[in-house]
């Protein structure tokens, strides 16, 4: 059966950054080389294929870029573009690199599209309008989050789509204690949770209106775990997550990057979001 590929309304506007970008999504990770581009990258002609054989490894079964010492990709370029880009064209990329960070959720009959929000450039298209999140049906007509959530049999109403407001200085600390059961993408993370816990937290917090399109648009990309652990879970995922990034905001003023740093933590760890929905189940 073929599936039919929804996304939300800026999907088709994302355009790398490149060098503009403030935080490179070539390091920090490692980054797998699928196959078909592996074998390509053994027979690439000249001194750029043997450059890239001398700058990736098979670990496990797969290859690799063979990181830096920083853990940036070799050839991520001073200036902040890709080495490879520029001497082939996109062309030359493995399928990660290529799509990044757009990705493809499974749910019933449709393919769920989207930009994960590690990138800063994803976070500026969504927080580019405080309108509630429309959805593009791939040759067909948009969908507002309830229709999309109804053609999926899920039985949900307008509130369940609305962020609750209210955070209470008991639910912040239990939003807290749930992450702090997630594994640390790095020693900054620990030391930001430890710093939220001492902000104080009022229930009649201003909160922006832009908030409840985070919360949409967290729930739709876990969308594909309503199978597994049931709506309410999914639901509760991402009151749980949008509370953490309204908590951090909160503490630094920067909605855009609270949301990008929850996103490498929390949205590009698959084990993390098990573990948060575990909780929740």
């Amino acid at each position: 059966m073929k599936l039919v590929t929804i996304y939300p309304d800026f999907y088709k506007d994302f355009c790398c950054k490149a060098d503009k970008c403030q935080h490179t999504c070539c390091a920090g990770w490692e980054i797998d080389i699928d196959e078909r581009t592996a074998q390509r990258y053994q027979q690439w002609p000249g001194q750029l294929g043997q450059s890239i054989r001398q700058n990736i490894v098979e670990a496990g079964g797969s290859w690799q870029f063979r990181l830096r010492a920083d853990d940036s990709c070799p050839f991520l370029r001073q200036d902040g573009l890709c080495e490879l880009i520029r001497r082939e064209g996109e062309t030359v990329l493995c399928d990660i690199c290529a799509n990044h960070p757009r990705f493809f959720v499974t749910a019933g009959r449709y393919e769920l599209a989207g930009v994960g929000l590690s990138c800063e450039k994803s976070c500026e298209l969504l927080l580019a309008s405080d309108a509630p999140l429309v959805f593009h049906e791939e040759g067909g007509r948009a969908l507002t989050l309830l229709e999309l959530l109804q053609r999926l049999e899920l039985p949900v109403t307008a509130e369940d789509l609305r962020y609750q407001t209210g955070l209470t200085a008991a639910d912040a600390a239990f939003v807290l204690d749930c992450l702090q059961k997630t594994e640390p993408i790095d020693a900054a993370w620990t030391a930001q949770l430890a710093k939220l816990r001492t902000v104080p937290v009022t229930a009649d917090a201003d909160v922006p209106q832009v908030i409840d399109r985070i919360y949409q648009y967290i729930l739709y990309r876990a969308l594909g775990y309503v199978y597994a652990y049931g709506l309410g879970a999914v639901l509760a995922y991402a009151q749980l997550n949008t509370d953490f990034i309204f908590l951090t905001c909160h503490l630094t003023g920067q909605l855009d990057e609270s949301i990008r740093r929850w996103s490498e933590q929390i949205e590009y760890s698959t084990e993390n979001v098990k573990i948060l929905l575990e909780l929740l189940a």
